[in-house]
C-alpha cells in the first residue's frame, strides 16, 4: 500500500491545480506543469496522474490509481467532476486541507511539548524515588528508630506520591507519543478523528467539522443543477463521521416522504438552530447553494476554533500535573529535614 499523502501536500496540490485551471490552463496539462515543477512523493502523484488523464482517464479516477489520496479527497475530485466546477472544488478542497494542516500542526506541539516535559520530570522522579529518597528515610529512620512511628511519617506518604507520580508520569508520556506517532500516518489521524467524536471535549467540535465539509459537498453539488435527492445521497456516501452519516439517513427517509433539502436537515436537527434557520431563509429565497457555501466557511471557523480551545486547555494541565506532582514529593523530603535543622 503506498503511502498517503500528508494534508500539507494535498493543500498545495489542490490549489496550484485550481489556479491553473482558473487561468485557462487544460486539466492534463495542468497537473503535467505540476509534476514538473515538485519533487518528492507529491511530484510522483501528480506524474502519474498526467500519465493517466493522457491515457483517457477522468481526474478521480487517475487520482485514485496513484494511491496517494485518502477516501475523501477521492469522493470531492468525483463530486467536482460530477458538478463541472472542478476549479471551485479544488479551491475549497485546498482551504479544507490547509485548515486540516494547520489543526494537526498544533495538536502535534501540544502533544509533544508536554510528552518532552514528562520525559525529563520522569527522569527528575525517578532520582528522587529510587535515590534521594531512600537516602533520607535511612537518616530519619537512625534518628527516630522508627519512621513509621514517629512524626516524620509523612516522608513514606511522600514517597508513595513519588511513585504514584512516576508511574503516572510514565503511562501519560507513552500515550502522549503514541498519539505523536498516529498523527504521522493517514490512518493514523483516521483512528484519532474517529476517537474525536466520542470523547465529550471535542465531539462538538468533531461534529462541526464534518458538517463544514457536507455543506461544502452540497453547495458544490446544487450549483452545479445536481437534484437535491441525488445530492444528499452522494453526501452522506463522502461523510465519515458516525453520527452524522446515520442522521442522514433519517433526513433522506423524510426528503422521499417530500420534504425539501433545507427542510429535511432542519428537522433531523443536522444543524445548529441558528445555521437551520440561516439554511431555510436561503431556501426560501432561491438562494440554497450561496447559503451552503457561507454556512461551510462559519462551520468550519467554528470547529478549528473549538478545537484550539480544547488544546490550549490541555497543555496547562498537564504542566500542573508535573508541578503539584514534584512539588510534593519535595516537600515531603524537606519538612522533616526543616525540623531537624529547627531542633539543632
Amino acid at each position: 500500500m503506498k503511502k498517503m499523502l500528508s494534508s500539507a501536500q494535498i493543500h498545495v496540490f489542490c490549489g496550484s491545480i485550481a489556479m491553473m485551471l482558473r487561468s485557462g490552463v487544460p486539466l492534463s496539462q495542468a497537473a503535467a506543469m505540476f509534476a514538473q515543477d515538485t519533487a518528492g512523493p507529491l511530484g510522483t502523484a501528480a506524474g502519474a496522474i498526467t500519465s493517466a488523464l493522457e491515457g483517457g482517464s477522468g481526474f478521480a479516477e487517475a487520482a485514485e490509481k496513484t494511491g496517494a489520496f485518502p477516501p475523501y479527497a477521492l469522493g470531492v475530485f468525483r463530486t467536482a467532476e460530477l458538478s463541472g466546477r472542478l476549479d471551485e472544488t479544488l479551491e475549497r478542497l485546498a482551504e479544507e486541507y490547509d485548515r486540516e494542516d494547520r489543526l494537526t500542526q498544533r495538536l502535534k506541539t501540544t502533544l509533544s511539548y508536554p510528552a518532552a516535559l514528562l520525559i525529563m520530570m520522569c527522569g527528575v522522579l525517578a532520582v528522587l524515588v529510587f535515590f534521594v529518597l531512600p537516602m533520607f528515610q535511612g537518616v530519619y529512620t537512625s534518628i527516630t528508630g522508627s519512621l513509621a512511628a514517629s512524626s516524620y511519617a509523612y516522608v513514606l506518604a511522600a514517597a508513595a506520591v513519588g511513585r504514584t507520580s512516576l508511574v503516572l508520569c510514565v503511562l501519560v508520556s507513552a500515550v502522549l507519543l503514541a498519539l505523536c506517532l498516529l498523527l504521522r500516518e493517514e490512518t493514523g489521524r483516521g483512528k484519532i478523528r474517529a476517537r474525536m467524536e466520542k470523547i465529550s471535549p471535542t465531539r462538538k467540535a468533531s461534529y462541526l467539522l464534518a458538517l463544514s465539509r457536507l455543506t461544502d459537498t452540497l453547495a458544490t453539488l446544487l450549483s452545479s443543477g445536481t437534484d437535491p435527492d441525488e445530492a444528499m445521497e452522494l453526501a452522506q456516501q463522502l461523510t465519515e463521521h458516525r453520527g452524522l452519516k446515520a442522521a442522514l439517513g433519517l433526513c433522506r427517509e423524510q426528503m422521499d416522504q417530500g420534504a425539501g433539502l433545507a427542510a429535511a436537515l432542519v428537522q433531523g436537527q443536522v444543524l445548529p438552530p441558528l445555521y437551520g434557520r440561516m439554511l431555510l431563509g436561503g431556501s426560501e429565497s432561491g438562494r440554497l447553494a450561496e447559503t451552503m457555501e457561507e454556512l461551510s466557511r462559519r462551520l468550519g471557523r467554528e470547529a478549528e476554533e473549538g478545537l484550539c480551545a480544547v488544546m490550549d486547555r490541555t497543555e496547562p494541565i498537564l504542566i500542573g500535573f508535573l508541578t503539584v506532582s514534584v512539588g510534593l514529593t519535595l516537600l515531603g523530603v524537606m519538612l522533616p529535614l526543616l525540623g531537624i535543622l529547627g531542633a539543632v
